[in-house]
């Protein structure tokens, strides 16, 4: 079982926050490990969704929204099995952004646990600071280096 949590004071009204992460279909911007997603049905504030993982690595997700209080997403299928939440906070006239993880990984990538969990902490990391800087209006750097994902190590055969 792979345990993560994250969270970081973001210096902007709980709205800002809440606009930019209650839009999902952005995930890849912040969430470095996913590449591509394909939403199957929407009803309310529940998504169901498939999630491409590095190259080629499909799972399938349900996502809750929960106006101005968070984003609940449960994996179903593929590598990734668990629970992600995200959780918003009003603290004063500044925010605060948590992610909780709670992840059982299948396959090969299971046998690297201990990669996967610095790897999948300092994804959630900069997934918070991205957003941070987004809600506060502030310029993000771009990343130059070649960064490979921890979902690509699934296929690598090395």
């Amino acid at each position: 079982m792979v345990k993560i949590d994250a969270r970081i004071q973001i210096n902007a009204p709980l709205e800002n926050v809440w606009r930019i992460i209650s839009r999902i279909d952005n995930d890849p911007t912040y969430w470095k490990g996913t590449t591509h997603i394909k939403n199957i049905s929407k009803e309310q504030n529940v998504i169901t969704r498939d999630v491409f993982l590095g190259k080629d690595n499909r799972c399938q997700q349900r996502v809750i929204l929960f106006p101005k209080e968070g984003v609940h997403i449960k994996w179903l299928s593929g590598p990734i099995r668990g629970v992600k939440d995200i959780l918003l906070f009003a603290h004063g006239n500044t925010s605060i952004l948590e992610t909780q993880m709670n992840y059982k990984i299948h396959g090969i990538i299971g046998i690297f646990s201990k990669n996967t969990t610095k790897d999948l902490q300092m994804e959630a990391e900069l997934a918070l600071q991205l957003i941070k800087e987004d809600s506060e209006g502030m310029q993000q750097n771009p990343i130059l280096e070649e960064r490979r994902s921890w979902a690509d190590l699934i296929h690598d055969k090395k």
